[in-house]
């Protein structure tokens, strides 16, 4: 093998060497940001579904964040204490009240109940879809009297400074 050869050779087996401990140097380093990521989860919603009538029917999240989003359907200007066009809207959620609101839901049981109470065969009935961590309670027909709850719930779209968003009806 000629000198050339021999330094060339040992140049790439450096090179390659190298580019080896880079690369494990950059996974090392995403998985320490990875660990560090908080995902955003739901950790409130009350979602209200339409009837026949006059019941008020929107649909309300709240990020782990505090980012709240507001869709706006029929008849919610009672539960919102002011009007808002039919759409979609965002805002913030105090987290210290959106805090309460959990410790209230796991004081009274929320956690414990089933997931879905309704009866099919009965028709024109809104129903109320509460998410509180991760746990959901589908409540139309028979279910537990969680209007407390709800109340809180709704006190809080109350407060927020609702933002609409582009897409909304005017």
């Amino acid at each position: 093998m000629s000198p050339f050869s021999i330094k060339t050779y040992h140049f790439f087996k450096i090179g390659f060497a190298f580019s080896i401990l880079a690369i494990l140097f950059s996974c090392n380093q995403k998985s320490k940001v990875a660990n560090t990521f908080v995902p955003l989860e739901i950790s409130i919603a009350l979602q209200k579904t339409m009837c026949y009538g006059t019941c008020p029917s929107y649909n309300f999240e709240v990020l782990n964040n505090g980012k709240a989003t507001l869709r706006v359907g029929r008849f919610a200007e009672e539960v919102l204490g002011r009007t808002l066009d039919n759409g979609n809207y965002e805002g913030t959620a105090p987290l210290d009240e959106v805090s309460d609101i959990i410790q209230y839901a796991q004081g009274s049981g929320y956690f414990l109940l089933e997931d879905r109470y309704d009866n099919p065969m009965i028709m024109d009935i809104p129903a109320t879809i509460s998410t509180i961590n991760g746990k959901t309670v589908f409540n139309r027909y028979d279910g537990p009297n969680l209007t407390e709850l709800y109340k809180k719930i709704e006190n809080l779209m109350s407060k927020i400074d609702w933002t609409a968003k582009p897409e909304t009806e005017k």
